[in-house]
């Protein structure tokens, strides 16, 4: 294993800390790759730049000249977009049936930590819920597809979710623009499964009444938009 393998083994094996990512940002610098360790510097919370105003602005110059280099090996979709934090591509947004066609390919990028899928309907979240998932996922949007926010476009599979093993892994769930209907709700709150959630949001135009089990469940770790 070369010294660049090791260090980037040290990432994924602590992703949470920033230190690892600072040594390999000095690693970068002896190495005369300085764009990309000046950007790991100026996204990480803990670094040098953590209170410098003009942090934001210079890591976007960064990132829109190297982003193409940066990027490379990744898959490549024009409905495909990924998303650096702390110096790493490490959330996807992509329509939900995009990321089930090249699955595989998606799946075993390891620096994903966060999905944010989109047009999302029920037959094709079931088919994401019964795949195995990269056991770093630890976000996942869900922003429903169909037409008319009142339907039950997505209820159905939202109960399947709440019923799976895998979204132990979660640590945000957020559903996006559209009813959750009382059934999904208190699936999502009887859920052996998410006690690990540090975040569950519900955007739309979901009943209040409809949320009390929620708010029992979960207290101030239910964020309703």
């Amino acid at each position: 294993m070369s010294d660049e393998d090791a260090l980037l083994a040290a990432i994924l094996a602590d992703p949470d800390d920033d230190t690892p990512r600072l040594v390999y940002a000095d690693w970068l610098d002896e190495h005369g790759r300085h764009d990309r360790a000046e950007f790991i510097r100026l996204q990480c919370p803990t670094g040098p730049a953590a209170d410098d105003p003009s942090a934001e602005d210079r890591a976007a110059e960064l990132e829109e000249r190297n982003r193409g280099r940066w990027l490379a090996g990744l898959p490549a979709f024009a409905d495909a977009h990924w998303e650096f934090r702390r110096g790493f591509p490490e959330i996807l947004t992509a329509p939900i049936e995009l990321l089930l066609e090249r699955y595989e390919a998606f799946a075993r990028v390891p620096w994903t930590r966060g999905l944010c899928l989109h047009d999302v309907l029920d037959a094709p979240l079931r088919d994401f819920v019964a795949r195995p998932w990269n056991p770093r996922w630890v976000e996942l949007e869900l922003a429903e597809g169909g037409p008319d926010p009142d339907a039950d476009y997505l209820n159905p599979a939202a109960e399947a979710l709440a019923r799976s093993p895998q979204v132990r892994q979660l640590r945000t769930l957020h559903f996006t623009a559209y009813h959750l209907a009382l059934f999904a709700l208190q699936a999502l709150a009887l859920s052996p499964h998410l006690d690990g959630l540090r975040e569950l949001r519900i955007e739309g135009n979901t009943h209040p009444p409809f949320l009390v089990p929620l708010r029992n469940r979960f207290g101030d770790r239910l964020v309703v938009g």
